[in-house]
């Protein structure tokens, strides 16, 4: 029961992940990606753009995490780790605030 629950907050994650970095790209016409974070041009869109990159990390952190399990698995298993793990947190954050679940 604890696993599906953890399963469950990962998943809450990626989708909430997935759907910010789609909104963002359909509206502004670019995919967030984690090298906008150090854009050396701000502009009025750009603490708007960091929140975007970092809520849809996990869903980035995973996709580059397919393409470095081809070329480099530990790399890649890592990234995997890492992006599953922000998912967590994210899900969690998710399940506790928003909808109130204990």
């Amino acid at each position: 029961m604890v696993m599906t629950t953890y399963l469950f907050a990962i998943a809450i994650g990626v989708v909430a992940a997935g759907i910010i970095g789609s909104i963002w790209e359909m509206a502004f016409d670019e995919e967030p990606r984690l090298s906008y974070l150090f854009d050396p041009n701000p502009t009025l869109l750009t603490p708007f753009r960091a929140m975007a990159v970092v809520l849809s990390a996990p869903v980035t952190l995973m996709k580059l995490a397919l393409w470095w399990l081809i070329e480099q698995p530990l790399i890649g298993m890592i990234l995997l780790l890492a992006g599953s793990l922000w998912s967590f947190l994210q899900g969690v954050f998710i399940l506790t605030q928003v909808f109130g679940f204990t």
